[in-house]
């Protein structure tokens, strides 16, 4: 529900008055009565906006919680606000930041346009569904999408005339906002990396603002430290959805929220008693993937969903292709059809604007007159409704190296590469990545080439596992999933930078020993599932189990037994 302001006032540019603006007043049920900029509303009110209201927050979390039916459309206009909210709050507190009312202006269309690249069922077409279906595409990640449908927006809807009579300059804040919706890391490691070897200040890798801004950059997607104005909407709305209890206040965040300057330049920091908040909000995440981002039922159906897609997608002209038409040499009376493959579209954002949840239904209502492969991804969509699910069969938990582990791990290395310790450093950062291959080789079943963390070769497992249960490998699906606080094997604190109510201009980390002890010393694990997509398999658990058992995979639990008796009778 929206309600508009009627007051205006014009000034003799031609400009509106920012004091006077009109806008609109949203009702949301997570941040109560929000008002929004008229540009930003204009911005929502196209199809490219309006298409988030068809593409569900928590993919396939709505056919294991009743309650998870909210999408990223209220998830974006959450973010916009308090985007809005945390730019406003460090103007008002630092006035010598010089932030500008362009400026929050500029930070509320990235929050409000961050999401706008998000396909069917959110993360599950990223993550899940792109990755197998264009193999050349695997780098493409929802954020890439958001960019170009951003461009398209602007474009198709003519915003940047709108941009300049509300006070924006477009040809340096259309930058600066896709800046803040997709920040090239990559870039600025680079750039770093360059620096430091050459022994300078590392280089400000954007062009949107300049250094002495740099703190703008966190506030919509912090990748410094993972705490920003995104996860304070999705959190709060998850776990209301969700019906789950969330103890992380954002609001304390904001109230406490200051700029320092560190090894110059400015990062948003917080109040030093601030520790346990911040913990909670960690915990949060943790929790939400534990509960129901990572919940086995819902990676279970978001599996099928992403079969049935596949099977959809090998189809050229079905009914789950999207039709769009195109005007020829820019005339709008002479156009042409043309068909997109669900994953061709994302190769055309006219095409991926008609892209959402409802492909679902356009799938599961085919006709029974539809290509083979599309009746097959019906069947299994109509699995779904029925509740015949893939059979889940256990999963398994591996520890995480310890430091100790990874340092024996290096003098392994060394010793197989003719190399010394100091050079699988070079290798650990990524500065030779020919490495890496060799690296996963001679730890086969250890480290991941990236992280550290262990991953199995999964293709032999599958071929491993239909053959010790005379299944085929397309019969099973085996996942890792990889849980932790945010920053991998780390610890989140340990990337926050607090000031003391004595000294608010200067930033510090906290030291092991001024953090509070009460706290997990671990801080990521990986789980392997195991699930049969035949309904009723030829194999029984028990030879599973003796499977699992043969390939020595530690804390085995199935579905039915999560309590295994010790060797002397007792239970765990």
């Amino acid at each position: 529900m929206a309600d508009k302001e009627e007051n205006t006032t014009v000034e003799n540019n031609g400009n509106m008055n920012p004091k006077q603006i009109p806008g609109k007043v949203f009702n949301d049920p997570i941040h109560g009565h929000i008002e929004l900029h008229p540009l930003l509303v204009k911005i929502i009110d196209t199809p490219q906006f309006q298409r988030l209201r068809s593409i569900k927050q928590l993919g396939g979390a709505y056919f294991v919680y009743p309650g998870a039916s909210h999408n990223r459309f209220e998830h974006s206009i959450g973010v916009a606000h308090l985007a809005g909210k945390l730019g406003q709050a460090l103007k008002t507190k630092q006035p010598d930041l010089n932030i500008t009312d362009r400026d929050i202006l500029c930070v509320q269309i990235a929050g409000l346009c961050h999401d706008l690249g998000h396909g069917p069922f959110s993360h599950l077409f990223d993550a899940m569904f792109i990755p197998r279906a264009r193999p050349d595409k695997k780098e493409w990640k929802h954020e890439t999408a958001s960019l170009a449908m951003f461009d398209h927006l602007v474009k198709s809807n003519g915003l940047e005339v709108e941009m300049e009579q509300y006070g924006l300059i477009p040809s340096e804040d259309l930058t600066f906002i896709k800046e803040m919706i997709h920040i090239d890391t990559k870039k600025d490691q680079e750039k770093t990396s360059t620096a430091q070897d050459q022994k300078k200040s590392p280089q400000w890798p954007y062009e949107g603002r300049k250094e002495d801004k740099s703190f703008l950059y966190e506030i919509v997607s912090n990748k410094e430290n993972g705490i920003d104005v995104d996860k304070f909407d999705y959190f709060a709305r998850d776990c209301y959805h969700l019906g789950v209890q969330i103890n992380f206040d954002y609001r304390r965040f904001l109230k406490f929220a200051r700029v320092c300057e560190v090894d110059g330049r400015k990062h948003i920091c917080v109040r030093d008693k601030e520790e346990d908040n911040m913990s909670e909000m960690f915990h949060t995440r943790l929790c939400l993937h534990r509960r129901a981002y990572q919940h086995k039922v819902n990676k279970i159906i978001e599996t099928m969903i992403t079969d049935a897609f596949l099977k959809a997608d090998s189809v050229e002209n079905n009914e789950s292709t999207i039709t769009i038409y195109k005007a020829i040499d820019g005339k709008t009376e002479s156009t042409e059809k043309k068909t997109f493959r669900l994953s061709k579209a994302i190769d055309d954002m006219e095409a991926y604007t008609k892209l959402t949840d409802a492909v679902f239904e356009q799938i599961l209502n085919c006709s029974s007159r539809a290509p083979q492969e599309l009746r097959d991804a019906r069947d299994i969509l109509r699995r779904i409704i029925n509740r015949d699910l893939y059979r889940f069969l256990g999963e398994t938990r591996f520890k995480v190296p310890t430091e100790e582990n990874i340092s024996a791990r290096k003098k392994e290395l060394a010793e197989a590469l003719g190399l010394t310790e100091d050079d699988f450093e070079i290798v650990k950062k990524g500065k030779n990545p020919g490495w890496k291959e060799e690296l996963a080789e001679v730890l086969g079943g250890g480290l991941a080439k990236d992280d550290f963390k262990i991953v199995e070769n999964i293709p032999a497992l599958k071929r491993e596992m239909a053959e010790a249960l005379r299944l085929t490998e397309d019969d099973f699906d085996i996942r890792t999933i990889k849980m932790d606080y945010g920053k991998k094997h780390k610890d989140p604190i340990d990337h926050l930078y607090f000031y003391s109510k004595h000294d608010t201009t200067r930033a510090f980390k906290k030291k092991h020993c001024q953090v509070s002890r009460i706290r997990p010393t671990c801080f990521s694990e990986q789980l392997v599932r195991f699930v049969c997509k035949k309904a009723d398999p030829k194999a029984d658990e028990k030879k599973f189990k003796k499977w699992c058992k043969a390939k020595d995979f530690p804390e085995y639990q199935d579905d039915k037994n999560q309590s295994e008796p010790l060797e002397d009778g007792h239970q765990n």
